[in-house]
C-alpha cells in the first residue's frame, strides 16, 4: 500500500480522536462488530448463514464477556443476539445483559456506494442481586458510505433509545475503517447516547478472510461524570 494511503488513514484517525478529546469521552455498549455502537449498512455477501462473536472487555473495574450470534436470512436482513455477563470489583456487583435487535438494509453500497438502513434493538439488564430488569427499546438508522475504492467505509448513524426507568435517550455515532495490509484494517469510532460518550480506536486481523477475525481495540468512556479507561479483545467466525 502507498505511503500516501496511510498518511490518509492517518490524518483520517487524527481527526477523530480529536474530536473525541474535543467531545470529553465516554461509555458505550456491544454492535456491528468491531463496532460497539456504530450500526453499518452495508448488505452482507450471502443469505441463510450465522456468524458468532465473542469478546472480553475491560472498563476500570468493571469486567464484562459477551456473545453474539447473528442468522442473516438475506444480503439485507438480519437478526442478532447478544448476552453480556459484567462484574464491578469496586462496588462487588454482578449482573448480565440480553438484547436481540433486527436489522435492514435498503440498498447495495457495491453497486451505489453508499448504503442506508434502520436498526430496531429490544434489551434488559439486572443486577443478579436484584429482582428488578431494567428493560429499553431503541431504533437507529444507520448509513454507510464507500471510501478508497471499496477499501474502507464511514459509517454514520442516529437513534433513540428508551428505557423503563428513564426518559428517551438520542444518540449519533460514527465509525470509520480501512484496510491498511494484507488482510488488516485499522478503525475508529465516537458515540454519544444521552450524557454518555464513547471513544475507541484498534485494528482487526482476517486470520482467514471474510471467515475468521482476532481484533483488539483501546476505549475510554465517560457517564455521570466519571471516565474510565479499558480494552477490548473479540474474535468472530462468519458465514458458518
Amino acid at each position: 500500500m502507498h505511503i500516501s494511503s496511510f498518511r490518509l488513514l492517518g490524518r483520517a484517525l487524527a481527526s477523530s480522536i480529536a474530536l473525541w478529546t474535543a467531545l470529553a469521552p465516554i461509555p458505550g455498549l456491544a454492535n456491528d462488530r468491531p463496532f460497539q455502537y456504530a450500526r453499518t449498512a452495508v448488505q452482507e455477501d450471502d443469505d441463510q448463514v450465522w456468524s458468532f462473536e465473542s469478546w472480553a472487555q475491560r472498563y476500570g473495574s468493571v469486567r464484562g464477556l459477551s456473545f453474539e450470534p447473528e442468522y442473516v436470512f438475506s444480503p439485507s436482513t438480519s437478526l442478532q443476539f447478544e448476552l453480556t455477563r459484567f462484574a464491578d470489583r469496586h462496588d462487588e456487583e454482578t449482573g448480565h445483559e440480553a438484547e436481540v435487535e433486527f436489522k435492514y438494509v435498503f440498498n447495495n453500497i457495491a453497486r451505489d456506494g453508499w448504503g442506508w438502513g434502520v436498526s430496531a434493538a429490544l434489551s434488559a439488564e439486572r443486577l443478579n442481586d436484584s429482582e428488578h430488569s431494567t428493560r429499553s427499546v431503541g431504533l437507529k438508522l444507520p448509513f454507510s458510505l464507500s471510501l478508497w475504492q471499496g477499501e474502507g467505509f464511514l459509517h454514520f448513524d442516529v437513534g433513540v433509545d428508551k428505557a423503563n426507568d428513564a426518559q428517551r435517550a438520542w444518540s449519533t455515532s460514527a465509525g470509520i475503517e480501512r484496510e491498511v495490509a494484507h488482510r488488516t484494517v485499522l478503525f475508529a469510532e465516537l458515540a454519544r447516547e444521552g450524557e454518555l460518550k464513547f471513544g475507541q480506536i484498534g485494528v482487526r486481523h482476517w486470520l482467514k478472510k471474510e471467515k475468521l477475525a482476532i481484533d483488539f481495540s483501546l476505549q475510554q468512556q465517560r457517564s455521570d461524570g466519571q471516565r474510565a479507561s479499558g480494552f477490548l479483545i473479540g474474535v468472530g467466525w462468519y458465514d458458518l
